[in-house]
């Protein structure tokens, strides 16, 4: 890679940092290229070079973060084939990631509203929930379960952090998915 391939690749992330910023600072409707262009601190022309378009910022912005939080989940889960296990792990990761990457989390939160509005976005929000949902099913959790269980600890981390401060949401959250768990009864088949 040439040094000036390197700045590029460099600027791009740093425009991309910049936009999971606006987004969660403001939600998804704030995201324009000169309020990425500002928070980033880097020319209006640097932004549209990199993101012609409102929509290849949006998506590549969705897909910034999306990769952030993703890339938390690759690790294998070792739970020997316990199903409470990789359950209460993965809401443990799930939990521990809203916390750690607040703003991409955020972010992925306002675009998957963003998606009820614009198809194309659709596809990247079943990509974005595909990961845990197979992760859950290659451990040999049914796939409507599995499915169930994400939407859920999507939904209870999104309210957790709408409602409370940040410090509050770890607990609001904790106490939650204990309780989906409980009414799950265990029984993860």
């Amino acid at each position: 890679m040439t040094k000036r391939n390197a700045r590029g690749v460099e600027r791009r992330g740093l425009v991309l940092r910049a936009a999971v910023t606006v987004v969660a600072r403001g939600g998804a409707a704030m995201l324009t290229h000169r309020a990425a262009a500002t928070e980033a601190d880097v020319s209006l022309a640097s932004v549209t070079y990199h993101f012609p378009s409102s929509d290849d910022l949006r998506r590549a912005t969705l897909a910034f973060a999306a990769d952030e939080i993703g890339l938390a989940f690759a690790a294998s889960f070792e739970c020997d084939g316990d199903h409470a296990a990789i359950i209460e792990d993965l809401a443990r990761r799930w939990r521990d990631l809203g916390m750690t990457h607040r703003e991409s989390f955020i972010t992925l939160f306002s675009l998957l509203v963003e998606a009820l509005h614009d198809p194309d976005l659709r596809s990247d929000v079943d990509g974005l929930l595909a990961f845990p949902i197979k992760t859950l099913t290659d451990e040999g959790i049914s796939s409507s379960t599995a499915d169930a269980l994400v939407g859920s600890l999507v939904g209870l981390a999104l309210i957790a952090l709408a409602r409370n401060r940040p410090e509050e949401a770890l607990d609001q959250f904790d106490q939650s998915v204990m309780a989906l768990l409980a009414a799950f009864g265990r029984n993860y088949d």
